[in-house]
Order: C-alpha cells, then structure tokens, then sequence
C-alpha cells in the first residue's frame, strides 16, 4: 500500500528536527574538531600538554586519547562519512573530500596507536585535528543547507497564494507562441496556479552540479594519496609514513568549504527570493530558471492603475461626452485590466452608474463588443472599425490628435456609427522599469498577453526604451493555446513558486542567476585548491616530508582558499 504524502504539518516537522539534529551535531563535531586541534598543536610542541596525558611521557595514552576523540568525531559525522565514501561510486557528494580525509586520518590514528613508541620518536604531524575540523565544516554547510530549505517551505507553505512557474516543454504550444525567436528551442518560462509546495520537498535535496566534479576530482585526490602513500612505502618509510602520507595529502585536499558554500549559497538565495514572494526549490530550480531566454506576462503586470492617461475624447456628430465615457467604462470595467481604472477614476468609482453589458467578447488585438442599453457597442482600433463597416475619420484626423503615432487611440462606436475617439498614453511604471531592466540584462524576452487592444509591441518597447524584437504581443490564436497551460492548476513540479505580479517573478529570476553565479564560482575555487593540493602533496612524498607537513601550515593553508570561495560566491551573489 504507497504510503500517503506528509502533510503540511509533518513536513514542517520533519524539517525542523532535521535541522535540530544539525544543530547538534555541529556543536558536538565543533568541540570534538576544537579537542583534537589542541591534541594535534600539543603533538608538534606548539602548544604544553596536561599532566599525564604528554605525548613525550605517555605516548601510548596520547595516541589512545586522540584515537578515541577522532571515533568520536566521525560517529558524530556518521552521515557527511557514509554519503560521502558512497560519493566515490554512486551518487556524487561534496562531502566526499571531507569523509576521505576522516577516514584517513582514522587509518593514521590507528596505526600511531598501534606502535606508539616508534610514531613518537619520529617527526611525522598527526592530522586528526584538520580532520575533525573539515567533517565539522561539511555539518555546518549541511546545517545551512537545510535551515534554507526550511525558510522556503515555511514561505511556500504559508498560506499565501502563490503561482508556480515552470517550463512549457509541449512542442506544439511552443511552436505556436515563438514561431520567429531565432531560438531552435526556446526556453518559455509559463506560470499558472498552483497547490500545496508545488514539488518544492522533493527537488529541494536532489543533486548539485558541482557535486559531479568534486566526484572526479575526489578521486584523482584519492589516486594521489595512494600514490604517495605507496612511495612512502617503497622509499622506505614504513607503515607509519605511508599512513602519515595518506592523512596529509586527503587532508589538505579537503576544502573546509567543501558543502558549506553550497549552504550559504542557498541559505541567501531562499532569503533574497523571500524578500519579493518567491520560493526556488534547490539546485534543480536554480539550473531551469538559468536556462530561461523567454518569459511571459501580462499586461497588466507592467502598467499600473495609473499608467494609462486619457489625454482627449474627440466626440462626433450625434455623441455626448458623458454617454461615450459611460458606454466605454462599462466595456472596459469587464473586459480591460489596463484600462478599467482610468474609467473608474473619471466616475468617481461609481461603478453602480454603469449601464450592464451583456454578451461581451473579447477580440485579442483588435477590440471588445458587447450589448449595453440595447446598443451594440464597439471599442477597438481603427482596424477593428474598418472591419466592422463602421464609418472612419480620415487617417490625417486620427494622425493629427496622435501626434503621429506617438499617442494611442481607441475608437467608440454606437449602433454601427462611430461614436467618439479616446486619445491614450501610456506611462511606464519604476518598478516595472527596474524589472524589464533585468530581464534585458540577461537577454530575457517577453511574451505579453494584453486584453488592450491599443497596446502594442511597439507601444510597450516605447513607453519602458526596449530594443526592437524585446517584446512580442501574442494574437487571438496564440493566447487561446496559451490559455489552458496557464489557467489550470499544474501538478508538475514548478521551478519557481512567486507571488501574483511581475516584480516577485523577476526577484526569483534574478535570485536564481546569482546563486547559480555564486556556487559555479566557489566550487570552482574548490577544485583549484584540491588540484594544487593534490600537486603540492605528489611533490613532497617525492621529497619524503609529506608526513611532517605541520598541523598549523595545512590549517593556514586551507583557512585561505576556504576565505577566497566563500568570499568570491558572496560578491558573485550580492553584486
């Protein structure tokens, strides 16, 4: 019998004592990394040792001690251990790195345990201290990873109505929406209703990219660890400095950053996208939106209530001012989202003055007809009149009181007889500006549906100073096979949940962008270093010091390129 899904309530649950049980295993690997740190500084004479626990006096109870605090150390880990020694052949894992060097170090510790008489009188630096500390750094970085999918649900869960946006992959809706994109395959980022999480659970632990090379590169680590240790070996350093070898090499190959730049990439990519209403669900989302070169939106999501101005109303013979503004705002109050508040506005909000429309309809790109006071009532372009036969002014008329095309004209027809001739303009709002901005900088189109039959693709690039071909206004046939994939509630996972309105949709694009920017630049500041570790770590086993390579020097070592990658995917991510 499959089980049911958890409930909202048992998965906020489930979340908060995974992140509870992070919690404490990082103050638990935190102390045990601080204890074995002080143990390892005490084994090279940097820092003095207790009583009766010296390395030089009881060497045996020394080695024991650390032996028991790394065991410690890695049942505590027990988890960033398993996933990542499984990363070497299955599933790919940045904790890889961090779990060889444990068992490295285990290996070492055991053996300085075994003959700790001889391990003693040589100079060889025990590593279960930088250990100890990369395994407290993989819990950290898994810590944040989970506090950051515990922000999103809670945002996704809470109640608020959101819209989940996600890739059209049907061929023919594709097909029919960006017939001229010179995309062969354009990337059509769609949003529509949505319940529950939509999916946001289930992708939010799946794989990273950049787990795929820290698989590889943990493996050529590996191959050069081994290599070294079996030079030690054949070079006559005894079992000690093969073990000592294969610590030093694994440990300074493990980035202490290994999963924590991936933590704090999500941890600040959930709270930027929260910011503006919008849910990414983990890496799978960040890598669809990425690929994103189309959006679709509305228009009434880039003119506000107040975007559209009435500059003139040209009545003609027979008309009356009042009735044309009557007849125009009851039309408009059902059929027109970018021009039903300028008409409201002239009647003061007394929408209870409105005749009632009856049988209204809806020609995309053209106009609205409809049945008022037993009129039939006609709004459109001077298109839509010429092909409903209704008597036109001149085209020099309509060109004079336009400014040439620089203003808009919507024309009022009563019975068949041309009525009156609203004259329009249109005024870009700031935070639709800040958001076409973004959408421009990425090379972002859009497709616009648009009930306004006066607003073109033109009239849009103009009003916001788009590029020519930025915007494509979709026609009757376009919207119509949009309709269904827009308006039906999906059960497909979404990419991206976000608030109603074209600023959280553009937040979460944006957010998406920079973290993909930031943890492509930390992950590859991590292989750098294990690359160059690997190199330094071939090149002292040829020169037999790789076993006295100090506690202090890998630490320093480490501590810089960990500070370069997290400093770099942090100005990746904020700039």
């Amino acid at each position: 019998v499959q089980e049911a899904p958890p409930t909202e309530e048992e998965a906020a649950q489930a979340l908060g004592q995974t992140v509870a049980s992070l919690n404490l295993r990082c103050a638990l690997s935190g102390i045990l990394a601080a204890a074995l740190l002080w143990a390892g500084l005490v084994y090279e004479g940097i820092l003095p040792a207790m009583a009766g626990l010296s390395p030089a006096v009881a060497p045996a109870a020394f080695m024991g001690a650390n032996l028991l605090l790394l065991a410690g150390a890695l049942a505590v880990s027990y988890s960033v251990l398993r996933d990542g020694l499984l990363g070497l052949v299955k599933a790919p894992s940045y904790e890889t790195m961090p779990a060889l060097a444990g068992a490295a170090a285990l290996v070492q510790a055991v053996v300085a345990l075994l003959n700790p008489d001889a391990y003693q009188a040589t100079t060889l630096t025990l590593m279960s201290g930088a250990a100890a500390l990369a395994l407290f750094m993989a819990n950290l970085g898994n810590r944040l990873l989970a506090a950051s999918v515990q922000d999103g649900y809670k945002l996704a869960a809470s109640g608020v109505e959101h819209e989940g946006a996600y890739r059209a992959k049907d061929k023919d809706l594709i097909r029919c929406l960006a017939p001229t994109l010179e995309e062969k395959d354009p990337w059509i980022l769609l949003s529509r209703p949505v319940e529950g999480d939509g999916g946001f659970l289930a992708q939010s632990f799946g794989p990273r990219a950049g787990e795929k090379r820290a698989q590889l590169l943990a493996r050529i680590l590996l191959g050069c660890a081994a290599v070294g240790a079996v030079w030690m070996l054949a070079t006559g350093k005894g079992v000690n400095g093969a073990a000592a070898a294969l610590a030093a090499i694994l440990c300074l190959g493990a980035p202490l950053s290994a999963t924590l730049i991936a933590g704090l990439t999500a941890l600040r990519t959930e709270r930027t996208a929260g910011a503006v209403g919008a849910v990414i669900p983990g890496w799978p989302g960040i890598e669809e939106l990425n690929g994103i070169d189309t959006v679709q939106v509305d228009a009434g999501e880039l003119f506000t209530p107040e975007s559209a101005q009435l500059e003139d109303i040209r009545i003609f013979k027979g008309g009356r001012i009042d009735r044309a503004i009557l007849y125009a705002g009851s039309v408009l109050n059902q059929g027109c989202n970018t021009l039903s508040r300028l008409f409201r506005t002239i009647i003061a909000d007394r929408t209870d003055i409105l005749p009632p429309v009856k049988d209204l309809e809806v020609h995309t790109g053209l106009g609205f007809s409809a049945w008022c006071d037993n009129n039939r009532i006609l709004i459109g372009t001077r298109a839509y009149m010429e092909q409903e036969g209704v008597p036109l002014p001149e085209a020099d008329y309509e060109a004079k009181h336009s400014r040439n095309g620089e203003l808009q004209v919507l024309y009022l027809a009563v019975s068949g007889n041309m009525y009156a001739m609203f004259v329009l303009r249109y005024v870009g709002g700031k935070h639709a500006a800040r958001c076409l901005s973004i959408l421009q900088k990425e090379n972002i189109r859009l497709l616009v549906t648009c009930q306004d039959p006066s607003l073109t693709a033109e009239k849009i690039a103009a009003a916001y100073h788009l590029p020519e071909g930025f915007v494509t206004v979709l026609n009757e046939q376009q919207c119509a096979a949009l309709a269904p994939a827009v308006s039906a509630t999906g059960d497909a996972d979404c990419c991206m949940l976000h608030l109603k309105g074209f600023a959280s949709l553009t937040g979460g694009l944006r957010a998406a962008q920079r973290a993909q920017a930031a943890e492509n630049t930390g992950a590859a500041i991590q292989m750098v270093s294990a690359g160059f570790s690997a190199l330094i770590g071939l090149l002292l086993s040829y020169s037999g010091s790789v076993g006295t390579l100090s506690l202090l020097v890998v630490l320093m070592y480490q501590a810089a390129w960990s500070g370069l990658g997290i400093a770099a995917a942090a100005m990746k991510q904020h700039s």
